[in-house]
């Protein structure tokens, strides 16, 4: 499918609806084909989307429906942490995913971040392939367990 050349930008009020409907489209099925059903709450969505910075990726610049969204945190100046990258199933195929990483990318090189992280599902092998073709790698990390893995990408430090 041809890529979609997404508008990202920061969600607004009026957005949240439809990141949680469309997390829930998405994520909520993700947990059940992935065997365990009970690491997906509404409430932690909800929450998610509360405390964190959400950027959303609309097909056009004034679009009504969203390609996608991510969900970002930065507790620690030098790194900025992926929480969750979802993208609606009618934009699937056509690198959403890949700009909305692109972007948060940016966003920490701007920030001066030195890294971004994303702790997956060790059962998520599609989200696993995405960072990985972004050259995050598996990091050991007190937060791994068999169901999650940390991974992280290095930046390039300004002069």
């Amino acid at each position: 499918m041809e890529r979609l050349h997404c508008h990202i930008r920061a969600m607004r009020t009026d957005d949240r609806g439809q990141v949680v409907l469309l997390g829930e489209e998405v994520l909520k099925p993700l947990a059940i084909a992935g065997g365990h059903p009970e690491l997906y709450h509404t409430e932690e969505l909800l929450d998610l989307v509360a405390r964190t910075e959400v950027y959303v990726a609309l097909p056009e610049p004034d679009a009504a429906e969203l390609a996608g969204f991510i969900a970002l945190e930065t507790d620690d100046p030098d790194t900025l942490a992926v929480h969750c990258v979802c993208v609606a199933p009618a934009f699937e195929a056509r690198q959403v995913a890949h700009q909305l990483l692109e972007w948060a990318e940016g966003l920490a090189y701007n920030r001066g971040a030195e890294r971004i992280q994303a702790a997956l599902s060790a059962h998520d092998t599609p989200s696993q392939h995405l960072f990985q073709r972004h050259e995050f790698v598996r990091q050991p990390s007190e937060t791994s367990t068999p169901q999650l893995i940390l991974l992280e990408k290095r930046l390039a430090t300004r002069p």
